[in-house]
């Protein structure tokens, strides 16, 4: 039999590895019970024994089950006589809950689709679900899942409260206020009832904008060196292909994020909370300022060329694209409101079971590499070499230097201490204080999710949170300063995972129970 299983599980990968489960899993908790229930659409059924479902408390004790659901015998094509949880019977697994706290559930799980006249039979990938099921019995089914467990106190409080709306990315002192005093809570996303090729327009324009952003913008100096120099590049149509090459690096790696991001959750910006991300990003920008200072050429011999300001064409098609993959990297710390539209647009038509939900942040990105070949075409019209091009070439090298230098501060601040796991502790601790302070006075909380290493934070800081009109409209609120400076951390990531936060800044607006 596991022999059998085994062939199974490499068939799903061949075959099906890009299909959405078909399955959709749900929990409902109600007098002293849990249930964990799946919906299994016709023609496709589970595996009893690849089926596991584990309830663990916050203390880490498991709980058995109480009942299971009935099985059928199938005759399977890829294993034989098997028990399956088929479509059409109830398929409820319940469990006891005497303690009234929070319970983490892990669920693994394989199914299969039967054969049809117009497909073969075929199965679906081994997947893994966990959930958190919170300690108050709301009116709601099933709350938001998360990776790993919150504290218990905070996920009972969360439980009570209601998320009215959320945004993200800079938002002007006007565009803030407008969203503390927004009263429709219904879905306004940007891609509500537009068209595809609607769609497509305004992620592709969206891209655009990311070039623009403080993150990225800075970069443009040291972006106008590696595929600038017009008379390195010789020619338009090698200008071009400079730029093609740049802006292929920038669409691989964002639309590449955006797809893990979706695929797993994992938070768009997480490398830059990453310590050793940004002393590489510092690295590389040393050695590119040293290169532009003629110190040394990088030698990629091997590979049947030298890149370096001075270098020949295949180096330098090397050089553009890896700093167009670091180009869009560096973007994941300033996420625009439009990136955070486009990764739940995804993530929705994924879930869906539509795989090209997947190719939307790869067309964000495309739309961020746009106009990068046709600057590296506009750049070999310049005027004809001289001195002045050496003290440019030195410019570009202090504004690289300048950069590495100030990664490598960021990498610094990003090391473990003892000063920022003590940030990090004190985060749940704060949240926990302003909803217990909101459920006295009856008055919302705003919440805004920030860190050190993100520059749109950096931005609203010095600019709308300092506007005289936004500090009064916010005396209507319980304002929370979350700091996500390592959004990977074991306190921060489920609070991050709750309410859905794909990158930073990011401010949230829920309301206390009875606050009508």
């Amino acid at each position: 039999m596991k022999s059998f299983l085994l062939l199974t599980t490499i068939i799903c990968f061949v075959f099906n590895t890009s299909a959405a489960s078909p399955f959709k899993w749900a929990w409902e908790r109600k007098d002293g019970k849990l249930e964990i229930s799946v919906n299994i659409p016709s023609g496709h059924y589970l595996y009893q024994d690849q089926t596991q479902i584990e309830v663990k408390d916050f203390a880490g004790r498991m709980l058995p089950p109480y009942s299971q659901p009935p099985t059928v015998i199938h005759d399977d094509p890829f294993s034989g006589k098997v028990n399956i949880f088929r479509a059409g019977v109830k398929t409820v697994w319940t469990f006891l809950t005497p303690d009234p706290g929070a319970y983490v559930v892990t669920i693994n799980y394989l199914g299969c689709k039967d054969k049809t006249p117009d497909s073969p039979a075929l199965c679906f990938p081994p997947e893994t679900e966990k959930i958190v099921v919170s300690g108050e019995v709301s009116e709601e089914s099933q709350k938001p899942e998360v990776a790993a467990p919150m504290p218990e106190q905070l996920s009972r409080l969360l439980s009570t409260f209601k998320i009215e709306r959320a945004a993200s990315g800079y938002l002007s002192p006007d565009a803030f206020q407008s969203f503390l005093s927004e009263d429709d809570v219904s879905d306004k996303s940007i891609f509500s009832d537009k068209s595809t090729l609607m769609i497509i327009l305004l992620i592709l324009l969206g891209g655009l904008g990311l070039n623009l952003t403080p993150c990225v913008l800075p970069m443009v100096p040291v972006n106008l060196a590696i595929i600038g120099a017009g008379s390195q590049a010789g020619s338009r149509k090698k200008g071009f292909l400079l730029g093609a090459i740049y802006g292929a690096g920038i669409t691989l790696a964002y639309g590449g994020l955006g797809i893990i991001a979706v695929l797993t959750g994992a938070k768009f910006g997480e490398l830059n909370s990453q310590a050793w991300f940004n002393f590489a990003v510092a690295a590389v920008f040393i050695v590119l300022a040293l290169a532009m200072f003629d110190i040394f050429n990088i030698d990629f011999s091997r590979f049947g060329a030298k890149f370096s300001p001075k270098d020949v064409q295949r180096g330098r098609l090397v050089t553009a694209f890896l700093m167009g993959i670091i180009a869009a990297l560096l973007a994941g710390a300033c996420v625009a409101p439009v990136v955070i539209a486009v990764l739940l647009y995804s993530a929705r038509v994924y879930s869906e079971g539509n795989p090209a939900g997947l190719l939307l942040p790869l067309l964000l990105g495309a739309g961020m590499a746009l106009p990068w070949p046709f600057v590296g075409a506009g750049m070999t019209v310049i005027p004809k070499p001289g001195a002045w091009m050496v003290r440019v070439k030195i410019i570009f090298g202090i504004m690289i230097i300048a950069a590495g230098l100030w990664y490598a501060y960021i990498g610094i601040t990003l090391l473990p201490s003892k000063t920022s796991a003590a940030v990090a502790e004190e985060q749940i601790p704060a949240l926990e204080a302003a909803l217990r302070r909101s459920i006295s006075e009856k008055k919302p909380v705003m919440i805004d999710f920030g860190a050190s290493w993100c520059k749109n934070c950096t931005k609203m800081e010095a600019t709308t949170f300092k506007t005289p009109e936004v500090i009064n409209k916010l005396d209507d609120f319980i304002v929370v300063k979350f700091n996500a400076e390592k959004m990977g951390d074991k306190d921060i990531k489920p609070v991050l995972d709750y309410f859905k936060i794909f990158g930073l800044p990011t401010y949230v607006i829920i309301s206390p129970p009875n606050a009508d």
